[in-house]
């Protein structure tokens, strides 16, 4: 039924099921928790939705689609500067605000390969994540602030860096946040055009 909702109705659930995630985790996620977070009834998510994970890859799709938006808003017109910030943006420290929603996501890609309902929207998160990091660094290196790299290859490499960084750093709560500010950093920098 989830495709007649109202798009305004459709990204109140979607962050809804946002805050109850990052509060809860997936594993510990109800549809009472979210319907807290959405102010609204059990039963009125339930109008919407047949399932949890139907509210959730709904949550995934609005996510998706915000993020290709978020990542080349940042830093506009400067793809050193973007890049630098979409870094930022993914590789979190476990007291950040979004942390809790990236270890959520995280805990939801190890049930993709068994879940269909989260599987594809999971899927067009990380290519929306992957295209947008794709499309700084290939704006980088036409404009020659890049050297000539694979702007795929690089940015998937990033996407899986932040990705890995979210299980050790975030959800272990390692003490390697400075380590991989500097990682990351000096990876960026190693791309720039003549050593700058």
């Amino acid at each position: 039924m989830s495709d007649g909702i109202a798009p305004e109705t459709k990204a109140e659930i979607a962050l809804a099921v946002r805050r109850a995630l990052a509060e809860h985790g997936y594993e510990r996620l109800t549809t009472a928790k979210i319907a807290a977070e959405y102010d609204k009834s059990e039963a009125g998510l339930y109008y919407y939705f047949d399932t949890k994970d139907e509210m959730i890859a709904a949550f995934l799709e609005h996510t998706a689609g915000q993020l290709g938006e978020d990542l080349a808003a940042i830093g506009e017109g400067d793809p050193e500067r973007q890049l630098r910030a979409a870094c930022e943006h993914l590789f979190l420290s476990p007291g950040d605000a979004e942390a809790g929603v990236h270890v959520a996501i995280m805990e939801l890609l190890s049930h993709a390969p068994y879940n269909e309902t989260l599987r594809d929207p999971l899927l067009a998160l990380e290519s929306a994540t992957l295209d947008a990091l794709t499309g700084i660094v290939r704006d980088g290196v036409e404009r020659g602030v890049f050297r000539d790299v694979d702007p795929r290859a690089t940015a998937a490499f990033l996407l899986a860096a932040a990705d890995g960084s979210t299980g050790f750093h975030v959800a272990l709560e390692m003490d390697v946040g400075e380590d991989l500010q500097r990682g990351w950093s000096a990876y960026v920098d190693s791309l720039l055009a003549d050593g700058e």
